[in-house]
């Protein structure tokens, strides 16, 4: 009789809960023109470094709309900072599911170049154009009012909430890196949680939404080279040293043509990959066709494809030249010795790589070189962060997607962008961070002028959120 009861009390309550999701998913329907207006308002705020109106009144909402839902939200930072704001409600003996999120985004760049004006949300079609309306206020906004929504409807939460929002991502998270360093304990009460949502999550062209088990890390370096004391006359360039071709040959020892990189002891901390992770990959619907033809090539690099163009991506490091200056060439033809040159390359990291080493080991190989003369400058702060992609969450998501899209989730084994996340993992290294329950698209424009969501990712990006914290609660 007791296995019996206990059967029908554990049968009947996920039903409950069944009904008051589907109930929130109906709220939502109903109040979607209201969300989209209030996403309006947040993306007309230009919360840009440096503009501290913008930044303030972004702010001041998003603590507002926390207040309003009993988060007593609070404030980290300095008086000319972009401040972080935090809060939390915690649920007895329920899990607690932390979202990071960034009000800041970058610049609009040309207003010519947008199809409205940036700060403007402007529907075309099925879709939402603005600045950072994808980047990263939509999915930030979404996940605000997916708790707004369990409260109108419930009353209380299914699971435990935090939220940490960060105020100057895009700028390095200057502020939230030393709120680590100074404040570490107070950081480590707010990511107290048994999940963190990084961000923002994307539908893939296929319509699965996707579930990233990492955040990469970059170090950017920038090298710069001083030959003489001044420019020459071409006519001088067999005698003089031209600053041009000593950056070029340092840049040449630093990798092969077949995309060896050849620094001493790079690949030394590159993790090895589980089963899981090769599962994983093999399942992965990687566009090859689709990218190849976007950008109007034959092949990718080394020729590679299937599993191995994958393991390639979300696998291995990489080390890119991002730009070359010399001889101001937008002055037109100089014929002249340039005594100056400059180069910025990015280190895109994977795990256990960490950024201070890799430095080190670029200083170490340029000096072997004989290259101890070029000025090395770099921000080596930061290291890649990856969850396990057999975690028990990864179940949790998959059973939250399943009552909001057509298609089954998508696990990756990575987000292919930096990001701060290993901030967090600094005060406390076991927390599984995985980037999902978000609004974007592979074609949603990050940084671009054609910046946007669809009208149908943010709503259910919204139920998303809704149906995992009911999961979370389970």
């Amino acid at each position: 009789f007791y296995q019996c009861f206990m059967y029908t009390i554990h049968s009947l309550i996920p039903q409950k809960e069944m009904r008051f999701m589907e109930q929130v998913f109906k709220y939502v329907d109903r109040m979607s023109t209201r969300y989209i207006d209030e996403l309006a308002r947040l993306c007309s705020m230009r919360s840009v470094k440096g503009d501290e109106n913008g930044l303030g009144n972004a702010r001041r909402m998003i603590k507002e709309k926390l207040d309003g839902m009993g988060f007593s939200p609070e404030e980290y930072g300095k008086a000319d900072e972009a401040s972080i704001v935090f809060g939390r409600r915690t649920i007895d003996k329920k899990k607690l599911v932390l979202f990071y999120n960034h009000y800041d985004i970058v610049p609009e760049g040309n207003e010519n170049a947008w199809i409205a004006p940036p700060f403007t949300l402007t529907e075309r079609g099925e879709r939402l154009y603005a600045r950072g309306v994808s980047d990263n206020k939509g999915a930030l906004m979404a996940r605000l009012q997916a708790i707004e929504a369990i409260l109108a409807v419930k009353g209380s939460l299914p699971a435990g909430v935090a939220f940490l929002f960060d105020g100057d991502e895009e700028t390095g998270s200057i502020t939230l890196s030393r709120m680590v360093e100074e404040e570490a304990e107070t950081v480590r009460k707010i990511t107290d949680a048994d999940l963190c949502l990084w961000e923002n999550g994307r539908t893939l062209p296929d319509g699965s939404p996707e579930a990233a088990f990492g955040v990469r890390s970059t170090l950017t370096v920038t090298l710069k080279v001083k030959s003489s004391n001044g420019e020459e006359h071409g006519r001088m360039g067999a005698e003089l040293p031209n600053a041009a071709w000593r950056l070029v040959w340092a840049l040449a020892t630093l990798k092969d043509i077949n995309e060896n990189i050849l620094i001493d002891g790079f690949y030394d901390d590159v993790a090895h990959p589980t089963q899981a992770d090769i599962d994983v990959l093999q399942n992965y619907p990687y566009d090859e066709n689709g990218m190849l033809k976007r950008k109007e090539i034959s092949e990718f690099l080394l020729g590679l494809s299937g599993l191995e163009l994958k393991k390639k991506i979300f696998l291995q490091p990489s080390l890119n030249i991002n730009g070359i200056e010399s001889g101001e060439p937008w002055k037109g033809f100089r014929h002249i010795i340039p005594n100056e040159a400059s180069a910025r390359f990015s280190v895109i990291l994977v795990p256990y790589q960490k950024a201070d080493d890799i430095l080190l080991k670029i200083r170490k190989h340029l000096e072997a070189n004989g290259f101890a003369d070029i000025e090395v400058n770099a921000d080596a702060e930061g290291f890649p962060i990856r969850t396990p992609v057999d975690t028990p969450w990864r179940d949790v998501l998959s059973r939250a997607a399943a009552n909001v899209y057509e298609k089954p989730l998508t696990p990756s084994i990575t987000q292919l962008g930096s990001g701060p996340a290993y901030l967090l993992r600094t005060v406390r290294p076991e927390l599984p961070i995985i980037c999902s329950c978000g609004v974007a698209a592979l074609d949603s424009g990050h940084h671009s002028a054609r910046e946007n969501v669809t009208i149908q990712n943010y709503i259910n990006g919204i139920k998303f959120t809704i149906a995992t914290l009911f999961e979370a609660g389970k």
